[in-house]
């Protein structure tokens, strides 16, 4: 017999909508309230058990959510009541993989119901066949959250260490101590376009960065000739800060990068990278306050005069970095292992779940990524 059937979405699972929760019945408490753009409060109050599967059907539409305990979904999802003897966690990598992008054709506010879910044929495997393909994508999923947990350790660790050494030194204005570096952007025209790829980093990416590590995943683009020295990417260890948009984001290049004009670079020179990234972090929260701009609160070169960070003698800012160093550095490999974890879990996705890959053969990936 075939560990795969045909069927429909609607016989083997039960979506109901979302529940209408208003702000005023929110309330400070341990239980989730699960909207289409992700978990937004908390209720006082059990709903649903779980394990559960929530999807965003309006807003943010298809987006799934994995709930281990209780949990209250909102109106702006679809919730499976019943799963019907099916195991919630395969249902959830199902869920993510399912196409919705067909409902945004025609529509200015495309909108997902039960009704489109429970017709749609699917090829559905047995509950041994979705416990094997759960746990090796969950395996993935396991590791990325235990790396996450380091590094937020790590990143913690590093903070407090920076902040107890260098409690009560005194200060001098950043424009007195470092050299901040404007971005830029090339030209892009064909006739201009200079041969040779780099690491490309804007505001966004910087804003996005987990535990403020660029990895090098960003843009690769064509430097032009006429900037190439304008553009010239920064060593692996800079820090960059964000100077338009969202103001005061910060950043450490796990590998050489250039950065546009709403950026500022720093490179390591007189202060080490550790030490530098933590000092222009903790000076962020005044930036923030003084930060001005007719469209958007901006940076400028100005600001530094009025930026302070601690006047560090260079042995002293030494010692303080052999301390830090090796937990940022745990901090930046933990952020690369997961892009690599997540990439690979993403990549074994819709074969598992089309019936194209065997189990086994994604257990041989799972082996090859160290999990």
């Amino acid at each position: 017999m075939s560990d795969w059937r045909d069927t429909t979405l609607g016989e083997v699972l039960n979506f109901q909508r979302g529940f209408d929760i208003t702000r005023k019945t929110q309330a400070s408490g341990g239980v989730p309230v699960v909207s289409s753009g992700g978990i937004a409060s908390f209720h006082d109050t059990a709903a649903a058990a779980g394990p559960g599967v929530v999807i965003g059907r309006k807003g943010t539409l298809g987006k799934v959510f994995y709930l281990p305990g209780h949990y209250w979904p909102h109106d702006t999802t679809l919730w499976i009541q019943d799963f019907k003897g099916n195991l919630p966690r395969f249902v959830y990598y199902f869920m993510k993989q399912f196409d919705t992008s067909w409902l945004d054709a025609g529509s200015a506010n495309p909108t997902l119901n039960r009704n489109h879910l429970h017709p749609l044929r699917v090829s559905w495997p047995t509950i041994h066949v979705q416990q094997a393909i759960a746990e090796v994508l969950g395996a993935f999923d396991d590791k990325i959250a235990a790396n996450t947990k380091l590094a937020t350790t790590a990143d913690d660790l590093a903070g407090v260490i920076y902040d107890h050494a260098v409690a009560g030194f005194s200060t001098r204005a950043m424009s007195e101590v470092l050299n901040p570096i404007l971005g830029g952007t090339p030209s892009r025209t064909q006739a201009d376009f200079w041969v040779g790829d780099q690491y490309w980093a804007s505001a966004k990416d910087i804003t996005s960065a987990n535990f403020g590590v660029i990895t090098g995943t960003i843009e690769q683009i064509s430097l032009s000739a006429t900037t190439k020295t304008k553009a010239k990417p920064l060593p692996a260890g800079s820090v960059i800060l964000t100077a338009r948009g969202t103001v005061g984001a910060v950043a450490r290049l796990a590998v050489p990068a250039s950065f546009n004009q709403s950026c500022y670079g720093f490179i390591p020179d007189t202060i080490p990278s550790g030490m530098l990234y933590l000092a222009i972090k903790r000076a962020t929260q005044r930036a923030k306050a003084i930060a001005h701009g007719s469209v958007f609160d901006t940076i400028t070169m100005k600001t530094f005069d009025h930026l302070s960070i601690p006047d560090l003698r260079s042995e002293m800012a030494a010692s303080i970095e052999e301390k830090i160093s090796p937990l940022l550095d745990c901090v930046s490999e933990a952020v690369v292992e997961n892009q690599r974890l997540a990439a690979t879990r993403d990549a074994l996705l819709p074969q598992l779940m089309s019936g194209k890959l065997r189990v086994k053969d994604a257990e041989k990936a799972l082996e090859d990524a160290g999990v």
